[in-house]
């Protein structure tokens, strides 16, 4: 019998608990940059900022990042209307309200962390992975495949997600800011199980809470399997049988 998906999509206010407290690097300016190698990581930005200061000013535009030809990346629309992902080099860009956007190229990122890989090196998931083993899984992975388990980097995947939650975001609060207060209104979307694709970066502990959210090593984002719409992954398993794309050594 077919796994049953259960959507449920509403607009609510995305909370961030105490584990987004992971002190990273002080931000000098609003449009904080980071480069790490290998891998070509770079992040514009930093979730600590959005948490903190419910900051979702515009700090790059998708254009310039995607002259650079990256391989995988995902981030948050400026103005907290949006979500961006990169899988395998193609842009996505999903809103959270049917209205007029600028085109995909012209758009702007609050928040945006990409990682450029010349070839994948493909492992398949031979059991069930629990929502809360992804970050272990993945660790446990790369370092069997000939990567630093410490990370960065990035990955992909192709399979079936169980036991997930995303969200795609749609306004800014305009309320307070900080520790456990909504940072944006989010359409979610929730189920027992979901076709598709995720793009995703292992954060090294010292991007920790600039590329993810604090207190995770992951920052993952589903992708339709057409490619037409994608969202942030909040919570999310694997089912056997999925593939998951890691870095050639």
């Amino acid at each position: 019998m077919p796994a049953r998906i259960s959507p449920l999509v509403v607009i609510a206010a995305l909370a961030i608990g105490p584990a987004a407290a992971q002190s990273t690097p002080p931000a000098d300016h609003p449009g904080l940059r980071t480069e790490r190698e290998p891998y070509g990581i770079r992040s514009f930005g930093a979730f600590r900022m959005m948490i903190l200061e419910g900051d979702f000013s515009p700090k790059v535009r998708l254009g310039e990042v995607m002259a650079e030809h990256p391989t995988t990346g995902m981030g948050a629309v400026a103005d907290a209307r949006g979500e961006i992902t990169i899988y395998d080099g193609k842009l996505i860009v999903s809103y959270g309200k049917t209205e007029s956007q600028p085109a995909p190229d012209a758009e702007r990122a609050a928040l945006l962390a990409v990682g450029t890989t010349a070839a994948w090196q493909t492992v398949t998931v031979e059991h069930d992975i629990a929502p809360d083993d992804i970050d272990g899984f993945l660790a446990r992975t790369a370092a069997a495949h000939g990567l630093d388990p410490e990370g960065p980097f990035p990955f992909q995947v192709r399979g079936t997600l169980v036991s997930y939650v995303m969200h795609v975001n749609a306004a800014p609060t305009h309320g307070p800011h900080g520790m456990g207060q909504p940072i944006a209104e989010t359409v979610v979307r929730q189920g027992d199980a979901i076709a598709g694709m995720v793009a995703g970066l292992y954060a090294s502990r010292d991007l920790v809470g600039i590329v993810t959210h604090g207190g995770t090593r992951s920052h993952s984002h589903w992708v339709a399997s057409d490619g037409s719409a994608t969202a942030h992954l909040d919570r999310w398993g694997l089912k056997s049988g999925a593939v998951l794309m890691l870095p050639e050594r």
